[in-house]
């Protein structure tokens, strides 16, 4: 029963995660990527710290050592990499490089948090990868990124980034509520990026936000981030995080679902590309799993 709470937590993620390339694309168009990055931060941060209080958080939480790497790697860097990266690159490449994230929290978590990674897990990851692959490469929409291979690199950057963030994540999982431990990450985020969406707003001024702007980053601050980020930390208590980043994969196949809705055609190599997603999705769930600490 705990696991299902953790695939409840994990799906309701995804279904939001699934919206986040989208909007982040659209809203980049008014803002920087360093300052929406922060905003989202201080909205986030504003949303769970009240909440996480009831559960123990304090405000000096925020700069112990272990939440200043988590909300180095999870947070900040993941965010504000990925945030450049969209500014530079296309939607379909980004899908295509974060396919591979499981892939490498598999290969850590074997490494740091000892979990066995059996032929079943390793034929769906590879099913998952396969399938991402071909999503991306038969993307409808043409690529308007100026520097693609850069912005390729950091949103390479930004995968590994969340890989050792989901590692840490599972290392803490029996220490810390998973809402405390979103909250302290957050903050300790926002104060590694501040100086340098500081530097970007002197360089190229404040952003100049139409209605429909500020209502996507309040979306993506809210929604996209607090809300989705506690989800993911609950899903880790329950899931290991080789079986946990395996369905991250489902992230882009929700986009092309989104997109279809509103009137776009995928080829039919996309759709191929997402049904291997969800097989190989459905094979790593088959594996056993570790019984997990409960919190």
């Amino acid at each position: 029963m705990r696991n299902q709470h953790g695939f409840v937590a994990l799906i309701i993620t995804l279904l939001i995660w699934g919206t986040t390339f989208l909007v982040t694309k659209v809203v980049l168009q008014e803002i920087g990527p360093l300052q929406l990055t922060v905003l989202r931060f201080a909205l986030a941060f504003l949303v769970l710290a009240p909440l996480a209080a009831r559960q123990g958080f304090k405000l000096k939480d925020v700069f112990r050592p272990t939440f200043m790497l988590f909300g180095l790697t999870g947070t900040a860097l993941y965010y504000s990499l990925q945030n450049l990266g969209l500014s530079l690159t296309s939607i379909s490449s980004a899908s295509l490089i974060l396919s591979i994230v499981p892939v490498i929290t598999a290969v850590l978590a074997v490494i740091f948090l000892k979990e066995s990674l059996t032929k079943l897990r390793i034929l769906g990851i590879g099913l998952v990868t396969i399938g991402m692959i071909l999503v991306a490469l038969n993307s409808s929409g043409s690529s308007d990124g100026s520097n693609p291979w850069l912005g390729n690199i950091l949103i390479f950057a930004s995968g590994l980034a969340w890989a050792i963030y989901t590692i840490q994540g599972r290392k803490m999982v029996g220490n810390y509520p998973a809402l405390v431990m979103t909250a302290a990450s957050t903050g300790a985020g926002l104060i590694f990026l501040l100086p340098f969406a500081g530097w970007e707003t002197v360089t190229s001024g404040l952003p100049h936000l139409s209605p429909l702007g500020i209502l996507e980053i309040i979306y993506l601050g809210v929604a996209a981030f607090a809300l989705t980020m506690f989800l993911w930390n609950y899903a880790l208590h329950y899931l290991t995080a080789s079986v946990a980043s395996t369905y991250l994969n489902l992230v882009p196949i929700i986009g092309v679902a989104s997109g279809f809705l509103l009137g776009e055609r995928p080829p039919w190599l996309q759709l191929v590309g997402g049904g291997l997603a969800v097989l190989g999705v459905w094979i790593s769930s088959l594996t056993p799993r570790q019984k997990m600490p409960l919190p």
